[in-house]
């Protein structure tokens, strides 16, 4: 990976899906599904994940340095991916759900300068993402269930450029930062397809130009209940924000399959 791009990266859900049947009309009328019940206890999901991301984009995350291109595979951030960390929780009580997401991620990358005056280049990359979010249940049968909701998204990117020494005996640090906080609409639609399978299509869009231009994400996945406490997932995700500030500029969009497994009490 060149300096140019190692630079600006900073490794920091939903859509809409409807789905319905039709019945031909010289079969019997099914009897109605129960309606469902809901309850006044709380109870709670957690939810760990791993999310193979590649970036596409532009971004100028260490002014005054120009912006550059990015475009890099999975394999090409995992080669500088020193640590993450991915999790989600969930509190549902009577329709209401109460959700927590969470990334965080570090990549230190590096090379070698020409010349004697500086020896070497390390630039270290964090960035965080949390999302907050409250969903209302407006419909659920025994196929079905759909959730609409706002929330917000806070974004922290943190960039540290380091120049080693050479002959010059001169080191070079340089430091950004950006914090941003964007509100967010979403919907999230499970479907029911047959024993322990079920899908799961969620997405949601904001910024509006309060923090970010535009954030948007989506994410579906289908789903295998292990057993009554343990859910397992596999799916595809993608996550775009395009955030800009004087110089500063993030405009990316993350995306790859994901796997998670998620355990309720």
């Amino acid at each position: 990976m060149s300096a140019a791009t190692a630079r600006d990266l900073a490794i920091g859900l939903m859509a809409s899906f409807l789905c319905g049947s039709a019945w031909a009309s010289d079969l019997p009328v099914p009897a109605k599904p129960p309606a469902p019940v809901f309850t006044s206890t709380p109870s709670f999901s957690v939810t760990t994940y791993i999310w193979a991301t590649a970036i596409d984009g532009r971004s100028a995350t260490l002014p005054p340095l120009p912006a550059a291109d990015i475009s890099l595979h999975f394999r090409d951030v995992l080669k500088e991916l020193n640590g993450a960390f991915m999790a989600s929780a969930e509190m549902r009580i009577d329709r209401w759900s109460f959700l927590v997401d969470g990334q965080f991620s570090q990549v230190t990358s590096g090379s070698t300068l020409p010349g004697p005056f500086f020896s070497a280049l390390k630039l270290r990359s964090q960035s965080t993402t949390l999302q907050g979010s409250v969903l209302y249940r407006v419909h659920e049968d025994a196929v079905l269930a759909l959730d609409v909701g706002a929330g917000v998204r806070l974004w922290n990117l943190n960039n540290k450029l380091e120049i080693m020494p050479g002959l010059a005996n001169l080191r070079i640090d340089h430091g950004e930062s950006q914090m941003w906080v964007d509100p967010i609409v979403g919907a999230r639609l499970g479907v029911e397809l047959g024993g322990p399978w079920s899908l799961t299509v969620a997405g949601d869009i904001g910024g509006f130009g309060a923090g970010s231009r535009l954030t948007w994400q989506g994410l579906g996945s289908v789903n295998y209940a292990w057993n009554e406490n343990l859910t397992l997932k596999a799916g595809y995700r993608a996550l775009h924000v395009d955030y800009r500030d004087d110089g500063f500029m993030y405009d990316v969009t993350q995306h790859g399959p994901a796997i998670a497994a998620t355990y309720r009490f």
